[in-house]
């Protein structure tokens, strides 16, 4: 992902798991290329309800996947490792920018589509006993609406991304955050502008990516904020909290 953010091309395989009972199965792999402002998927397996896949992989998944053995809960990462806490995205794409952005220390299970967003929040309550589950929309209002459902179906919360009219998930969010780094420091002469360059991307996803994460309200009454067109501009609507719905 470091690779891909700073414009070089890469590409890999990311597993799709589906939910039977308390089971995970291996349904195939989609291949995945990722540059700086996209991640392109591939056609591979086909997405069937409660598709998902699990950032990161752990050894006994691996193994499990190599030798057709059937996987159970205890063969995915342990949310107690990582705060209890469990990221469900939408897609991919804004799955592989919140696990690049937290410095790989999150658990992160892409649905794939904004049908799956609820299926898999309620494996990650029930079956991965997460205590703190964050749903992560893309910028789409069917994506939004899944999210809010998915969070309300498991007690868990919504990020709230701050996205532009231009940004379609969170990984168009990282690219910005190294291409403003790229014009504050074009060409680093010294390791003291690469680590300033550095900083200046994590102070970046800090702000636009980790901290709307940890600090996700729960889903509340209040409507879904749909943009407003004003002279053909779109124009963010404020969200009200649940207290000023209610009164």
């Amino acid at each position: 992902m470091l690779a891909a953010m700073r414009g070089t091309h890469a590409q890999f395989a990311v597993p799709v798991f589906r939910i039977i009972g308390d089971t995970m199965r291996l349904d195939g792999a989609q291949k995945v290329e990722v540059n700086p402002d996209k991640a392109a998927i591939y056609p591979g397996s086909q997405f069937g309800a409660a598709s998902f896949s699990i950032i990161p992989v752990t050894e006994a998944m691996r193994l499990k996947m190599m030798t057709g053995e059937p996987m159970t809960a205890k063969d995915a990462p342990d949310p107690a490792e990582f705060g209890s806490q469990v990221i469900v995205t939408h897609s991919v794409a804004s799955g592989l920018a919140i696990y690049h952005a937290t410095g790989e220390r999150a658990i992160v299970m892409p649905a794939f589509t904004p049908e799956n967003m609820k299926a898999v929040a309620e494996f990650a309550k029930n079956t991965l006993k997460a205590k703190d589950i964050v749903v992560v929309p893309d910028n789409t209002p069917q994506s939004k609406r899944a999210a809010r459902e998915a969070a309300q179906a498991v007690n868990g919360k919504v990020a709230q991304i701050d996205y532009s009219s231009e940004q379609k998930n969170l990984l168009g969010v990282m690219a910005e955050a190294h291409q403003w780094a790229d014009k504050l420091f074009p060409a680093p002469e010294t390791v003291l502008d690469e680590v300033r360059r550095d900083k200046a991307v994590q102070g970046a996803a800090k702000r636009y990516i980790r901290e709307p994460i940890a600090n996700a309200p729960k889903w509340d009454k209040s409507p879904i904020p749909i943009p407003t067109l004003i002279q053909g501009r779109p124009v963010p609507v404020q969200r009200q909290t649940a207290a000023d719905i209610e009164r």
